[in-house]
């Protein structure tokens, strides 16, 4: 009897020496709830609902779990926007869902900054967890305009999770640090100051190499990092650097990001033994959780309204097939609607995607909706001629040899290729990258390397999406940050008119012409 009270004192002894700690991240959720995309009503299995199964389940497998957020929680569905214009008296959808979970932080990103300022501080105010940047600085003080980081104790473990964003927000009031040299200060700070035994990085970039993603594997590279959580990209992964896992969930939540950290006491501190990343995806059988549903239900039949609201008769079809491959009146409507959220004379959209058809006729806002399912605003900035020719060489690289088999790069996201308007171009694909922008004109005249004018980008591309202010070697700050999202502006100027006639142009082609059948077959 001695010899098994004995054994059983020592089991007890050595589980006491070790703890089991459980991270549950999402990011670029961007609002979506239900496990269905919401233009086309297809089955998708994403979203909010599903998401809180897979997390609810395994917090009961582990209670001593961190749930946190790498941004973009909100916007982006259209949710969001009828909260944002019609019930802004009840908590921001996404916001509701994550006091509902229990979150314990969320990364700021260009989601929640985009809606500018006033508007991010009302959502962050009905949050009851803390929404963190640690390095934004207020413009006005230098003081941190968010919590930097969350200190909290997990299953008697010091976790502290330092929250970054990787690009700048383009918010006036708010000041960027670049979030590397932020890390290499404030890491040794957790650990020797705070005493933390374990750093988390919650990161609003993602770790994919291109335009700011590479800053999440600079990340991994400071000592005292002992997980890295990433948003900011839409493809989910997991990989790890330097020994460093980095989960990357995806977007509208069709991933759940789980990692354990297995610790064991020695000395009386808590030393890290060892760590495993890896992703969770909902499935058809993953059932949606029903206080989530509950919870959004007013809201969600509000926008079921609004989407099938007649916005207007159209006089010709918008086609999204051919928009890589000439102008079209497709783009030529949002280009429309970014000049006016802008102001800039010339303007950078990417196509919305080949998928995208509507037939003229009545329309309902629902499918005007699709055409720019994220919500963002549009920034204006000064640039030179160079760096214009620059923008577009960038985005020409989405092409490959014209002579090759395969006539669209597999390397580059079809959302990573913009059309311009307010100058003319020609693309020739007989040329190598960098070489192909040809003819390049601004009414009417041949544009020089030192001539200045206004680009008016979509927010993300301000943020570093696609690496094209790092291809033109552009910095500072915006000269203009539109109020409203394009997408607002472009449902504006579309349902002020009873008819819509979309014009056409030639402001753009490829050299030599491509072929329909060739880009219908092989388009991404």
């Amino acid at each position: 009897m001695v010899r098994w009270v004995g054994i059983l004192m020592c089991a007890l002894v050595l589980r006491a020496q070790e703890a089991r700690v459980q991270v549950l991240a999402t990011a670029e959720v961007r609002g979506r709830v239900l496990a269905e995309d919401p233009f086309t009503l297809q089955p998708a299995q994403a979203g909010w609902a599903k998401l809180a199964t897979l997390i609810r389940g395994l917090r009961t497998a582990n209670p001593d779990t961190l749930l946190l957020d790498c941004g973009d929680a909100t916007g982006g569905e259209p949710l969001h926007y009828v909260w944002s214009r019609l019930k802004r008296d009840v908590p921001e959808p996404s916001v509701a869902v994550m006091n509902l979970l229990g979150y314990q932080a969320m990364v700021v990103g260009h989601q929640e900054t985009g809606a500018g300022l006033r508007a991010l501080r009302a959502m962050e105010g009905q949050a009851r967890f803390p929404w963190l940047a640690a390095n934004e600085l207020a413009a006005d003080t230098g003081k941190p305009a968010f919590t930097p980081c969350l200190k909290v104790q997990v299953g008697g473990v010091s976790v502290a999770v330092l929250g970054l964003t990787a690009a700048p927000p383009g918010l006036e009031e708010v000041r960027w640090q670049d979030p590397v040299a932020a890390a290499k200060v404030l890491v040794p700070r957790l650990r020797e100051q705070e005493r933390a035994d374990v750093v988390i990085i919650a990161l609003h970039g993602g770790p994919d190499g291109a335009g700011d993603g590479s800053q999440a594997l600079a990340l991994a590279e400071v000592p005292g990092v002992d997980l890295i959580l990433a948003g900011h990209t839409d493809v989910p992964l997991a990989l790890a650097r330097t020994g460093v896992p980095i989960l990357r969930p995806g977007l509208n939540g069709q991933s759940l990001g789980v990692a354990e950290l297995v610790l064991h006491k020695a000395g009386g501190r808590w030393q890290l033994a060892s760590r495993q990343a890896h992703l969770v995806q909902p499935t058809a059988e993953t059932a949606p959780d029903p206080a989530v549903l509950e919870a959004t239900a007013p809201l969600r039949a509000l926008a079921d309204t609004y989407l099938n609201t007649f916005a207007t008769n159209l006089a010709a079809d918008l086609d999204g097939r051919w928009c890589r491959m000439e102008d079209t009146p497709l783009m030529r409507l949002l280009h429309l609607a970014a000049r006016r959220a802008s102001g800039a004379q010339i303007t950078a959209v990417s196509p919305p995607g080949s998928h995208v058809f509507i037939p003229k006729g009545p329309t309902s806002v629902r499918q005007f909706y699709a055409l720019l399912p994220r919500s963002e605003a549009m920034v204006r900035i000064q640039v030179t001629g160079a760096q214009l020719r620059a923008y577009l060489e960038h985005s020409a690289r989405f092409f490959n040899l014209s002579h090759q088999a395969e006539l669209f790069s597999r390397t580059i996201p079809p959302a990573a290729f913009d059309t311009l308007e307010g100058c003319t171009y020609a693309l020739d694909l007989t040329r190598p990258a960098g070489d192909r922008v040809k003819g390049l004109k601004v009414g009417g005249t041949d544009v020089g390397d030192t001539q200045r004018f206004t680009l008016g980008i979509p927010a993300g591309r301000f943020a570093g999406e696609g690496g094209y202010l790092e291809a033109m070697g552009w910095k500072g700050r915006p000269e203009y940050v539109s109020p409203d999202s394009l997408r607002n502006t472009l449902l504006e100027l579309v349902l002020a008119r009873p008819v819509l006639e979309p014009a056409t142009g030639d402001g753009w082609r490829t050299i030599p012409a491509l072929d329909r059948e060739r880009v219908l077959a092989q388009q991404p």
